[in-house]
Parts: C-alpha cells; structure tokens; sequence
C-alpha cells in the first residue's frame, strides 16, 4: 500500500512539522516548499495540497496550482478572509492541529479512487481508512473487505455464506465462524455500543445488513 503524498506549500517549514507529527509517517509522506512557484518545478504527483494562503489571497497561486496538478486543494485562510475558486476545502484561522488532520484525513477519503460511499459513509479500500461523520478509522484487512461488501448493498441483507465466500475466496462454508469474528471487531471498533449495534446488523437465519447512520452537525 502506497502512502499519501502530502505537498504543503508554506513561507516556513512549521506547518509541515507539525503535520508530521500529528499524521502517521507509515500512510502520510509529507513534502515542504516555501512557495507556489518552486511547487510548480516538482516532478511530483501529490494525493493533497494543502496551500496556506499568502496575504494577497492566493487565487493566482491556486489556478496555477490546478493547471499543473490534478488533486484537491485545501488552503488555511486567514479569519473572515476571501477563499479562491476552485478550492475543494477551507480552514480559516484559528483552528486547532486536529481540526485540520481530520479535514485531511476526510478529503483524502473522500478523493481516493478506491473509495466507497453510502450516505454519510466513505470506505477508501486501499488505505483502508473508513470515515463516519467527522470520525476516522483504520479497519483491519479482512475486515476492510467484510464493510466494503456491506456497503457495496446498503440495507441489503447479505447471507453469512455469500460474504464468507466473497472475502475467503472458497466454497468451503463450514468455517463461516471466522467471518462472525471478524463481524465482532468491526462492532468493537465502530459501534458505540457493540453488544447492541446500530451499524452491522443481524438478521437472524439469514445474514448480515448494514444500516448507514444518520448525520451529525
């Protein structure tokens, strides 16, 4: 799995450090220039601009930007400050550092060409980052595949045998157990409370449904 490629475009390097140190260095490679222009002679495709907004309001910086690389583009603007056309997200200061990583983490979601979405739901299968709402979570491989195949038919009851069979790749139902397990993380991991879920739902003798939540503010 190949990591995201953050560019971030600052007059100093302290953005970009403390990005470092909030993201995860294995999932999240970040790279610094000082300006739009020495961003424009990289040889680099990049999953993310993140452009902190110069005084002048940056609407030049940022068509320049769209010619040359075809990526979202978040910028940091000043309070109550004008924000470019063709941004696809915005943060006005002041904000705080975990603001800004989920705005992140949700755009690169919501832009990866793996991704899946239901409602207010979106699945990117090869990070295998889910996000719900505002919250963000790192799924294990198997049961990446377990959510995809649920949201693939949300609402949609799915017999325990299909899902086994998708996922496993076998004809062999006898240890669709396994697959009970990997539900049960799931729930553990994304359910308020696991012993009651809203989300993964069971449908006695028949299979699993997934029930997309509601939207939060």
């Amino acid at each position: 799995m190949e990591p995201y490629q953050l560019l971030v475009i600052a007059r100093t390097q302290s953005l970009a450090k403390r990005l470092r140190g909030a993201l995860d260095a294995e999932q999240v490679l970040i790279r610094w220039v000082p300006s739009a222009a020495q961003a424009l002679e990289l040889d680099l495709a990049p999953s993310l601009l993140i452009l902190d907004l110069p005084p002048s309001g940056g609407a030049r910086s940022v068509a320049r930007l769209r010619r040359q690389f075809d990526t979202p583009v978040l910028v940091i603007s000043r309070l109550d400050g004008p924000v470019p056309d063709r941004v696809d997200v915005s943060l006005s200061r002041p904000y705080r550092l975990e603001q800004l990583v989920e705005l992140i983490e949700a755009t690169l979601i919501d832009h990866s060409p793996h991704r899946i979405r239901v409602a207010n739901m979106s699945l990117d299968t090869e990070t295998r980052r889910l996000q719900i709402n505002s919250s963000v979570y790192q799924l294990r491989p198997i049961g990446c595949q377990v959510l995809a195949l649920l949201m693939a038919q949300p609402g949609s009851i799915i017999s325990r045998d299909e899902l086994f069979h998708r996922v496993w790749q076998t004809e062999d139902g006898d240890n669709t157990r396994a697959l009970d397990v990997h539900i049960a993380q799931l729930r553990q991991q994304l359910e308020s409370d696991p012993r009651h879920p809203t989300l993964i739902l069971t449908e006695r003798g028949s299979g699993y449904r997934l029930q997309p939540p509601l939207s939060t503010p």
